[in-house]
């Protein structure tokens, strides 16, 4: 039986350090009034792209297993790319078809990628970084205290 029960209030008022406390069980004519299936409204369903039933599929909307697509390149597709020339950025359209597609190797020593002038990029592990105090910020001039500086490399 509950302590919130009409039989056993006096008890509780009388006898318990704090009367005001409950034991979990909700109060007998409070719980859920009115009840859940006793509303006059019915309920109206959304009219969205995701409530529909039809073409709309658990995988398209999961994006917790959504992973980034893999491009798998052949080494003809890559030698097309090096002898029909590179894309730039601003470029759209996909270079010339090449109808008779040479071998990787061939390319690769036809084309001469990287000189002295134009190296290869290079990782920046274990290079020593020089900051220096930035020049063009703009420190506040309105008698407030700004302890910081700006650093650029």
């Amino acid at each position: 039986m509950s302590w919130n029960s009409k039989t056993w209030a006096w008890v509780k008022k009388y006898f318990s350090v704090n009367p005001l406390s409950t034991d979990g069980m909700p109060v007998v004519g409070k719980f859920r009034t009115p009840a859940a299936g006793s509303r006059p409204e019915k309920y109206a369903y959304p009219k969205t792209e995701a409530s529909k039933i039809s073409g709309n599929y658990y995988f398209q909307r999961d994006t917790r297993r959504n992973y980034p697509r893999l491009a798998v390149y052949t080494q003809e597709k890559v030698a097309g790319l090096i002898d029909g020339g590179f894309i730039t950025p601003g470029q759209i359209a996909a270079p010339a078809q090449v109808s008779n597609p040479k071998p990787l190797v061939e390319v690769l020593n036809t084309h001469k990628l990287y000189s002295s002038e134009k190296q290869a990029p290079v990782p920046a592990w274990g290079r020593k970084m020089v900051w220096k105090e930035s020049e063009d910020f703009v420190y506040p001039n309105n008698g407030t205290y700004f302890p910081m500086k700006v650093y650029t490399t």
